[in-house]
């Protein structure tokens, strides 16, 4: 997001939610958090005191603020984790997902960083990532990257600036970020996805860079207002489905919605159900909540009172009443285009597909649990599978990593090798674990 704006708007971002979390605690609702119990989180940011009635909505923690280098290093050398601790603590105390926002950025980097020679900058950026991880070892999440498109690092050149790739500092800093938090899913994060299929396009490029380097786990979209508020629901989805191709989970991880009342309950109720039920989206992350708290007024969905906007008790509504089935897309081609493939879960067939010569999503919705395998019988020569992932509610499972693959030749025979392969060739079956 525009860096200006989010000065203008920095004195409420640091006002202190003590006196509010006492208001705002006579506002609890009978039932916890909103997407208790479902299949995707949905979270929001944490940027001081936690709120009384954050645990009442909310399942993941992201800070607002306090992650970013230029809030944890101001001055170098001198590291100021406290509020980075707080939001950390709160999540883990409540069994929440905690995401890291962020290592390497353009924006609200530290003042000093530019004044130094390119090894020592890239130590810097090690040095943070490494204290980072030794410090909160149970981060979930974490945006390695932001906003590569509209605001890349100052100092990318001493990361390898465009190098072979294009994106060379983009893939050293998810090779240290895996490096010193091998735990941790490593996002990308950007603006401006959701509405414009342009920076789809060039956003899925460094996805497959890193993705062909087994260095990236999901791929975040901020969807603020300037990108939500007016776009074409249609849009959405077209973008939402482009970028699914990527082949790793999208994370929706800066949401808000403006307008009075009306207006924003109508774009909550006409946009979310296409952000919540996709089935590559894996989770959501709201941008603020608490009015006089958000970066940007009239997105707020609790007012100063405590009570909640129309928008929020829709949202609240709309998603505990919301199926929690699991939507599985598994991602194929064969070689001929006219092999078939079967998907059995807890040893039930429940759908069988004819793939076509190019990568395609095959979908199936379902609340079955138990065991998922994808299972071909080559009946004529010519044929074969090449299975790239089975995902459940956007969160890839890559064959290649499988250890159960009983239709790969290897070793020239069938079954023969390891049997990790994205290839089905003789008859059998990729097994991706329980759903």
């Amino acid at each position: 997001m525009d860096n200006t704006q989010r000065f203008k708007t920095l004195g409420r971002l640091l006002v202190s939610t003590g006196a509010a979390a006492v208001l705002l605690g006579t506002a609890q609702l009978a039932q916890a958090q909103i997407a208790n119990g479902k299949t995707k989180f949905l979270g929001n940011i944490i940027a001081g005191n936690p709120p009384a009635n954050f645990n009442t909505y909310w399942n993941q923690v992201s800070p607002e603020n306090a992650g970013k280098w230029g809030s944890v290093e101001p001055v170098r050398g001198q590291m100021n984790w406290g509020a980075l601790d707080t939001a950390y603590n709160y999540a883990r105390a409540n069994g929440m997902p905690f995401k890291q926002h962020t290592f390497v950025w353009g924006s609200q980097e530290p003042n000093w960083i530019g004044g130094l020679s390119a090894p020592q900058q890239a130590a810097e950026v090690e040095d943070f990532m490494r204290q980072y991880c030794q410090r909160y070892p149970q981060t979930q999440y974490i945006d390695v990257v932001n906003e590569p498109l509209h605001q890349p690092a100052s100092y990318r050149a001493a990361l390898g600036g465009a190098g072979a790739t294009g994106w060379d500092w983009i893939v050293w800093s998810f090779e240290k970020a895996r490096q010193h938090c091998p735990n941790a899913k490593l996002l990308i994060n950007e603006y401006g996805i959701i509405n414009d299929a342009n920076a789809v396009t060039r956003y899925k490029g460094i996805v497959s860079i890193l993705k062909s380097r087994g260095l990236i786990d999901g791929v975040g979209i901020q969807s603020h207002h300037f990108s939500m508020d007016t776009v074409a629901p249609a849009t959405i989805t077209q973008n939402l489905n482009s970028l699914a191709q990527a082949g790793v989970p999208i994370y929706v991880s800066e949401l808000d919605m403006t307008g009075d009342d009306a207006t924003q309950l109508s774009r909550y109720q006409q946009k979310f159900p296409l952000l919540w039920t996709h089935p590559a989206v894996a989770g959501v992350t709201l941008w603020g909540y608490i009015e006089g708290q958000t970066w940007v007024a009239n997105s707020h969905l609790v007012r100063r009172d405590g009570s909640e906007r129309p928008a929020l008790t829709w949202l609240a509504n709309y998603v505990r009443n919301t199926s929690s089935s699991k939507s599985i897309v598994v991602r194929a081609r064969g070689t001929s285009g006219q092999e078939r493939v079967t998907l059995r879960i807890g040893g039930t067939a429940v759908q069988s597909w004819t793939l076509s010569k190019t990568m395609t999503n095959y979908t199936f919705t379902t609340s079955l649990s138990g065991g998922s395998t994808v299972e071909f019988t080559n009946d004529a020569t010519g044929r074969d599978v090449q299975i790239d992932y089975l995902s459940v509610n956007g969160n890839a499972r890559q064959a290649e990593t499988q250890t159960y693959n009983t239709g790969v030749y290897q070793s020239g025979r069938c079954g023969g090798g390891s049997g990790r392969s994205e290839w089905l060739h003789c008859n059998g079956a990729i097994g991706f674990g329980d759903l």
